[in-house]
């Protein structure tokens, strides 16, 4: 399990084209979420807002349609890890 897999994966989920090809860059979106030890994606929200509602939404679909995600290590006692992920519009 690692950090880049799931940067990987929500990146790979980003889709771009789903927003205005006007749109060249924008400022940071912000969206928590937990995984849950099987991998689930859960709680995904809109933490920071730029005002720009289908970078938010394209934003907020990659991180959901990335789960589930890898289990987390047999070894981890928690019941989740929360998550603070960044997207960054630049083209």
């Amino acid at each position: 399990w690692s950090v880049h897999a799931v940067r990987r994966r929500t990146s790979n989920n980003w889709l771009l084209s789903s927003i205005s090809s006007s749109l060249v860059n924008a400022p940071r979106v912000s969206i928590d979420f937990d995984i849950t030890p099987a991998g689930s994606v859960s709680n995904a929200r809109v933490t920071q807002s730029r005002g720009i509602p289908e970078v938010d939404r394209s934003a907020l679909r990659a991180v959901l349609a990335s789960s589930p995600l890898a289990a987390l290590p047999p070894g981890y006692s928690g019941n989740k890890v929360s998550v603070e992920f960044y997207f960054d519009l630049k083209r």
